[in-house]
């Protein structure tokens, strides 16, 4: 969803004004967005959580059942939910690494509609910089607080999830759609976890899930599954009309 990336800088971007725009066009082709756990209980209201298949597991919340679709976005750029990822609600900044550990640089959108020049008066718009500086409690600070916490959200995340690879309970999905009695994959390339799995663990393991919260977060995913269904109905092209069923499959090895 980011098209033209620029690490902010004083200088070049000295006469850059912000205004905060009411619209979420941007993500109209954004189908699935990271989480960081503390999102999983409110996401999962509404929207199918799995997680990712990699090296760390990551939650993420599905937004739509095809490619490049986001069912919760209308024509017109509304949100359609509840709940607005923390992954789309940083836009248009995004946290930059510099080759550094540990130092990172606040990196925007240029072409959002968000942006505009001094000198173009737009109503609204808010000068970032003053005097070289980003302006105190700024949009610049702020943004900057918001990349740093939910960076280091999503760290924490990995390492909270790190069990469920670790206890072997994830397993590799589908999302299949049934349309005419027909099956088509939607969505693939993600984990769910294994409820015969899980019930496999030994009782000090659950106990311990259970007290860090780490079983509530599992319960959630789980639940989550039946808001694939409202994916579809979110849909408004007339594909939508065909779709009657979804489930999931477990990945053939």
């Amino acid at each position: 969803m980011f098209k033209t990336l620029e690490a902010l800088d004083t200088q070049q971007h000295a006469q850059l004004c912000y205004r905060g725009v009411d619209s979420y066009a941007f993500a109209q082709q954004v189908s699935w967005a990271p989480l960081a756990c503390s999102e999983i209980i409110q996401a999962a209201r509404e929207m199918p959580v799995m997680f990712t298949t990699g090296e760390h597991v990551r939650p993420v919340a599905l937004m739509g059942l095809r490619r490049d679709t986001n069912a919760l976005v209308s024509r017109d750029g509304r949100w359609k939910g509840r709940y607005i990822p923390a992954h789309l609600r940083r836009y248009p900044f995004l946290l930059g690494a510099t080759g550094k550990a540990n130092e990172f640089v606040v990196m925007i959108d240029r072409a959002a509609p968000h942006f505009s020049l001094a000198d173009e008066q737009v109503e609204g718009a808010l000068a970032m910089f003053e005097g070289g500086q980003p302006m105190p409690e700024g949009i610049v600070e702020q943004a900057r607080t918001f990349l740093l916490d939910f960076h280091h959200e999503l760290e924490q995340s990995e390492r909270w999830l790190a069990p469920l690879k670790e206890h072997d309970v994830l397993v590799e999905r589908q999302l299949t759609l049934t349309r005419d009695g027909k099956k088509e994959v939607a969505v693939n390339g993600f984990a769910m976890v294994d409820v015969a799995r899980l019930n496999a663990l030994d009782d000090a393991t659950l106990a311990a899930w259970a007290r860090n919260g780490l079983l509530g977060l599992i319960f959630a995913h789980l639940h989550s599954q039946t808001n694939s269904n409202g994916l579809i109905q979110a849909l408004e092209e007339p594909l939508a009309e065909t779709e009657t069923a979804i489930e999931t499959e477990k990945m053939e090895s």
